[in-house]
């Protein structure tokens, strides 16, 4: 399908958070795509991811907590309780389901992959487990891009050796590296 805005979806677990804060801490605010995080989060508490990012960067960070347009220059932040998809160009949000392991970001890596393909992103940071797999596996068969957080920097290298083990991401670097990858895709 191939949407016309470039979106750019990051998936973490646990440790997630500092890639992700070293990650916007290097990405230009004028970079002309949508970014959509989605993590492993508890279904109680009311996320603070959002505020947590605003601090490291000066792109407008949006919790999800609802059907919302997709428009560059903007972070997209998954919320308590719930999994994301894309829709009509919309991220759409759905009731998180029941099982105990969290499959949230292939959920959304798949979603983007039927939607963007070539136009289409993904980069999986620090987490426990392989969430995210088969999501980059659609990604990549899509024509997509999928990057990778180097496990050596990694709090937990589950997910990023998932990601290795079982697909051939295009980059494997750290947060830093992997945003200023990412600037060099658009401003070259």
């Amino acid at each position: 399908m191939n949407n016309e805005v470039t979106v750019v979806g990051l998936g973490a677990s646990a440790g997630g958070i500092d890639a992700l804060t070293e990650f916007f801490d290097h990405v230009s605010p004028d970079i002309p795509v949508a970014f959509i995080v989605t993590v492993h989060l508890h279904r109680d508490f009311k996320s603070k991811l959002d505020e947590i990012l605003q601090r490291h960067t000066k792109l407008p960070v949006l919790r999800v907590e609802a059907d919302t347009k997709i428009e560059r220059s903007k972070v997209y932040v998954l919320i308590e309780n719930k999994t994301l998809k894309i829709v009509d160009g919309h991220i759409h949000t759905e009731p998180r389901g029941t099982e105990i392991i969290n499959y949230a970001v292939d959920e959304f890596f798949e979603s983007l992959a039927a939607t963007h393909d070539t136009n289409s992103i993904v980069i999986i940071f620090s987490g426990a487990g392989s969430d995210g797999l088969e999501g980059a596996k659609s990604i990549s068969q899509e024509g997509g891009v999928v990057m990778v957080q180097d496990p050596a920097t990694a709090t937990v290298k589950g997910m990023p050796n998932a990601i290795i083990e079982g697909d051939h991401p295009k980059e494997i670097q750290s947060p830093k590296e992997l945003a200023l990858s990412l600037n060099r895709m658009f401003f070259l």
